[in-house]
């Protein structure tokens, strides 16, 4: 590679320096800076010699070197635990990273810690019974999101320049939006699997998070490659892109002030030769979401665990994690699976619904010769937590989960590709996110117009 070539792909991945100034960057603010409970563990020392090493290779042109990254504690990273965030799995110490980690430190990542979580990635608010309530960065009195929480607020307060998380229902997306990042989850089953502590085989993916499009794209393209499952994607409005903005139920109880923001978003996006569309979505989505989402992930997560512990050599089964969850509010929807599974029929009926569903939507596309989708993330900047897991929304007090999955769980619920963008700011500066929801395998395309929604957003802020 030249030396040109060289300084792009550093660029890319966010360098600012040697791979050793960057890391020795993140660690002073991670020493220094106020405790926001974003790592259940950190080894400085082993990310200090990985990244010398990384510098050392500096002829070979890694793609990666100078990206200091946090990886989501239920995914296997050799040298730490992978605890999921439960008291059970505290001695779990894979002698192996995940097949997604090790792909990114052979590109010259280097492992900071690993991220705090929402306990076995089961809710939206990241409030950690075990390891501490994950603090947003911007606002220490409001919460960073989940059930990726730790990822986010790490890549927020630069204690990270990149982060994995994983994303069953929201959990990239909705941290991101509230701490002011982007978040990409990909086309289900685009990045190598294994390694991860699951939710739901059918609906589980790592996903990334960076502060610009440009560097979630570079550990995008090391991740894909070799397995380019996620694709271009054809443009059914034959140019420009065209992005359906439907607004029931996705802006109902925003401020007004947050709404105007967002439409004056997408009403900046004509320059760029991005039409939106407004264009609701048909009867029956809703419905079958709420009707499929959460089943699948409830049937398949006994199992999934059961057979994550037993590649690991664990003498445990799920009954016993389930038996030990630290939150109450994890511990209220898991620990009634060991004596009531969902059963079997009830799971093929979710399915069921999650392919009409499918449909609906890509009619809906087709309808309307729409490329994507084009929400809010979340109807609220970072709110606080209250009693009973519920958090504050204009005075409002809401159940935590439902409220901030909302806007999000559609793409989730069918493994479609999206991408939360830092886009609005509320009268305190408190960010919101954009979410782009594309059809499975669209990924390239999705990230290309991410870019210039950024570029377009980033032009109308600084005016």
């Amino acid at each position: 590679m030249t030396a040109e070539g060289r300084r792009s792909s550093a660029a890319a991945a966010g360098q600012s320096g040697a791979a050793e100034e960057q890391t020795l960057r993140c660690l002073r603010l991670l020493r220094n800076g106020p405790s926001s409970y974003a790592f259940t563990q950190v080894d400085a020392t082993a990310a200090l010699a990985a990244a010398r090493t990384a510098d050392q290779g500096e002829a070979s042109g890694l793609p990666l070197r100078g990206t200091v990254l946090a990886v989501k504690d239920n995914i296997d990273t050799a040298g730490f635990a992978t605890t999921a965030g439960t008291p059970a799995l505290r001695g779990n110490r894979p002698q192996h990273d995940a097949p997604a980690v090790a792909a990114l430190r052979a590109a010259g990542a280097v492992v900071v810690g690993k991220a705090n979580m929402h306990e076995l990635a089961y809710g939206t608010t990241s409030d950690n019974a075990v390891y501490g309530r994950v603090r947003n960065p911007l606002r220490p009195d409001r919460i960073a999101g989940g059930s990726s929480g730790g990822s986010a607020a790490a890549v927020a307060a630069g204690t990270a320049t990149a982060a994995l998380g994983t994303e069953t229902g929201c959990s990239v997306r909705v941290p991101a939006s509230l701490c002011g990042v982007v978040g990409f989850r990909p086309t289900v089953g685009t990045y190598p699997g294994g390694g991860v502590v699951p939710v739901s085989t059918t609906r589980d993916a790592i996903g990334l998070m960076a502060r610009t499009v440009e560097e979630v794209w570079a550990l995008d393209r090391v991740l894909r490659h070799p397995h380019r499952t996620a694709g271009a994607g054809p443009s059914p409005s034959g140019g420009r892109v065209r992005l359906l903005a439907p607004r029931h139920p996705f802006l109902d109880g925003m401020t007004p002030e947050l709404r105007v923001a967002f439409e004056a978003c997408l009403a900046s996006l004509a320059s760029a030769g991005i039409d939106v569309v407004e264009a609701e979505l048909p009867d029956g989505v809703h419905r079958h979401a709420t009707a499929c989402g959460l089943r699948i992930a409830l049937h398949e997560t006994p199992s999934g665990i059961d057979r994550y512990l037993a590649s690991h050599g664990l003498p445990l089964r799920f009954a016993q994690v389930a038996a030990r969850i630290a939150g109450p509010d994890v511990a209220a929807i898991l620990r009634p699976l060991v004596r009531r599974p969902v059963p079997v029929e009830e799971y093929r009926h979710a399915l069921e619904r999650r392919a009409s569903l499918g449909r609906l939507l890509r009619r809906h596309l087709q309808r309307h010769q729409g490329d994507a989708l084009v929400v809010p993330t979340t109807i609220t900047t970072a709110p606080r937590l209250l009693p009973g897991d519920r958090v504050d929304v204009a005075g409002r007090a809401l159940p935590a989960f439902a409220t901030l999955v909302r806007n999000a769980d559609l793409s989730s619920a069918l493994g479609w590709p999206a991408v939360s963008l830092p886009a609005v700011r509320d009268g305190q500066g408190l960010p919101l996110g954009i979410d782009l929801q594309f059809p499975p395998g669209a990924d390239t395309a999705l990230l290309s117009v991410a870019r210039t929604c950024e570029r377009v957003w980033a032009t109308e802020r600084h005016r």
